[in-house]
């Protein structure tokens, strides 16, 4: 079988894709209207029964990252705040729509702009907090380093995972939750043009405990634009990376598998188990690689 890359549905998905097989919905956040006084964002989802995307949420706290819940009855939801508001991270009931904060601050100190989250098999929900809401210009001065953060949904126990990075972004865990993967991706910082000399790398961690991480371990850069949506995938850990050139396919040592081209390149990335979906801020693309890929 050969591969299959072309646009699923013409939209303007920017970040947060996640399929939810219950409803046979991709659920994404909207391109942010940054020029606007009061920006917002928007969260919608593809219906594949109909073809149709409906608007889900017309505001959410300027929500990026979408998450599945290990119950599939939530979307985790890293929202960046605006203004006053701060930004979080949030469930939202499938069934509902009801919204639930989970934690929205670090000893005290509000987060920056929460950026990406996942939930591990264990339980625990990881999330990025950079500043790119600042440099945006929607979001008032931090007062917490950018920093990945581990939080026990149980106990309520919020661990500062990782600062030493410069811009943390994009984040995934391994299928099976023992290795935690990181962006750093101060190549773009919101603020200023693109820099390719500066960091726009993925690292991973071994997972020794949920709140305790092993030794650091570089495992690839993006040629074009920066990592910034990945997932990890399938019995060899692969990784599917929304770069600036489209979705790239990665072993775990980072070597390159394929290139899916995208005009304008990709922000997010998202699987139903079989079909790859990313998003450009003007399509959702649906990729189907063939053969043993």
């Amino acid at each position: 079988m050969q591969d299959t890359h072309s646009i699923l549905v013409e939209t303007d998905a920017h970040e947060g894709l996640v399929y939810v097989p219950s409803q046979n919905r991709l659920y994404f956040s909207s391109v942010p209207n940054l020029d606007s006084k009061t920006p917002q964002i928007a969260i919608r989802y593809y219906d594949f029964a109909t073809g149709e995307v409906v608007t889900w949420k017309t505001r959410s706290n300027m929500a990026n990252s979408m998450w599945l819940s290990n119950d599939s009855e939530h979307l985790l939801v890293a929202e960046q705040g605006i203004g006053g508001n701060p930004g979080a991270i949030s469930r939202i009931h499938l069934s509902d729509g009801q919204r639930e904060v989970l934690v929205d601050n670090y000893k005290g100190k509000p987060f920056n702009s929460p950026n990406k989250v996942v939930q591990s098999p264990s339980g625990w929900i990881y999330f990025s907090d950079p500043n790119y809401g600042h440099n945006q210009g929607f979001k008032p001065e931090p007062k917490l380093p950018p920093a990945f953060y581990a939080f026990n949904i149980s106990t309520e126990k919020l661990t500062r995972l990782a600062n030493e990075y410069i811009m943390p972004h994009g984040l995934a865990i391994s299928p099976m939750g023992t290795n935690i993967y990181f962006g750093d991706t101060a190549a773009i910082d919101g603020k200023s043009s693109y820099d390719p000399s500066k960091t726009k790398d993925i690292y991973v961690s071994a997972l020794l405990s949920p709140d305790h991480l092993g030794d650091k371990h570089w495992v690839l850069s993006t040629p074009v634009g920066i990592p910034d949506g990945f997932i990890v995938v399938g019995p060899r850990n692969d990784l599917w990376v929304a770069a600036g050139d489209g979705l790239r396919h990665y072993r775990k040592d980072g070597s390159l598998v394929f290139l899916y081209p995208v005009p304008g390149g990709v922000y997010s990335v998202a699987t139903d188990g079989e079909a790859f979906y990313s998003s450009s801020n003007s399509a959702i693309w649906k990729t189907v690689p063939g053969g043993e890929g």
